[in-house]
Parts: C-alpha cells; structure tokens; sequence
C-alpha cells in the first residue's frame, strides 16, 4: 500500500462495507411470501438473486424530479423482484408480495452495522477527516443509515438515484467529493467492489482500497483490506 498519501477525507461504499443484510437475501423472500401463502425455496431465491442482480441496469435516473425518481425507484426494484421470483416458481399475490418486501427493507431492522463500522467511523472523524457515505443505493438509505446510528457519524450520503450516477461513474465519486469540499488527491475510497468501487474511485483519480471481506482473488498490486478495522492503519500511515 502507498505510505505517502495526505488524506483529508474518507469516502465508504454502504451496502458490503458499511452494512450488510440482517438475514440471506433468500430466506427473507422466502419468508416474506410464506406470510401471503407461497412457498418458495431460500436457495433458489438466492441463486436467482446473484444471476439477477448484476444484469440491472444502473440505479440511477438523470433529470427526473424527486416524485418521479421515487417511482423509478420502486419499478426497478419491482423489475428485479419479478425476475428473481419468477426463477424460484413465483407468487400469485405479487402486488402485496412487492409491497411487504420493499417496506421491510426500508428499515433499519433489516440491515445490521458490520462489527467494526461504529468505531472505526469515530475513529475517522476523531482524526479531523471528514467522511462520506458513497452508495449504488436509492431514497431509503439515508433512513436506513439514521436507524443504525450511522448517519450521525458521516458528514455526507451520497446515493445513486439521488445525483443521477452509479459507480463505477465518476460522476458520483466527483458529487461526494463536493459535498466534502475535498479534491482526488486528498481523498480515499473503500469499498467491496472492485469494478464499482476501487475501479470507479480510481477513475475519478482518488486514492481507493479494497475491501475484501469474502477474501475473493485480487490482482496483487491493488490495495485491499479484510476489514475496516484494518483501514484505520493505512489512514494512520498515509496522513
């Protein structure tokens, strides 16, 4: 890793970084249609969820106003449902399906904090650094964030159907970084995704670290940590 960076603020992915589901994604659609009388398997959920997922397109929708964003919201994620729940044998009450599902992840009792994310967050902001939030996310974040006792410890949070960019563009990167009033130079990124995240921060020419919490293969010459406890040595190094 680099030793002679001037690190002035720190930018965090949410989801994978910060966060983390309560509960397997397929257990909890499993369960949610069990309480309107379907009976779907947990493991075909989630294998439906990871082939799914990663064909959406970007969550993100440039020059739509704050009502109009909110129904792109929800058709996305309808969109996505509809899909993975079709691949698992589908439900017939699928309105009421959508609707439970997409509620109960706009709380805070559907996520939990990772271990480390609380102190190391003080830890940061302890250090004069200002931090950021930097997420592939939608209007329920901010709230999700508030419940966790998250929010109160970042300065910023930047969504992608908030500014109307998804990583890897660096349009999001470059909207976080004006909110923190930093440059590329001065500031780190972290997060669990290679393409979205150190890829996408590199781009916007910031500093950027992996977080490879699965321990997945990584070319060697990429910055990577196992866990954010682990960032807050390359922060001391690099300031």
């Amino acid at each position: 890793m680099q030793t002679n960076l001037h690190i002035q603020a720190i930018t965090f992915d949410a989801a994978g970084t910060l966060i983390r589901v309560a509960e397997p994604v397929g257990e909890t659609y499993a369960r949610i249609a069990k309480n309107i009388g379907a009976s779907l398997s947990p493991a075909a959920l989630d294998a439906a969820f990871r082939d799914v997922f990663p064909s959406m397109s970007a969550m993100a929708f440039p020059g739509l106003d704050e009502a109009s964003i909110a129904d792109a919201e929800r058709a996305w994620w309808r969109q996505l449902v509809e899909q993975v729940v079709r691949h698992a044998g589908g439900v017939s009450e699928f309105d009421a399906y959508f609707e439970a599902l997409f509620n109960h992840y706009a709380s805070g009792t559907a996520w939990r904090a990772y271990p480390e994310t609380h102190r190391v967050l003080k830890s940061v902001r302890a250090r004069g650094l200002g931090v950021g939030v930097v997420s592939n996310f939608d209007s329920r974040l901010p709230p999700i964030l508030r419940e966790l006792g998250i929010e109160s410890l970042v300065d910023s949070v930047i969504y992608s159907t908030g500014c109307g960019a998804a990583k890897p563009d660096v349009r999001i990167f470059q909207h976080a970084m004006r909110a923190l009033g930093s440059t590329p130079e001065t500031t780190l990124h972290v997060g669990d995704n290679l393409r979205a995240d150190y890829h996408g921060a590199s781009g916007a020419g910031m500093t950027a670290v992996y977080l490879n919490r699965r321990k997945q293969p990584a070319p060697p010459d990429i910055p990577s940590v196992r866990d954010l406890s682990e960032l807050e040595a390359f922060i001391v190094r690099g300031r």
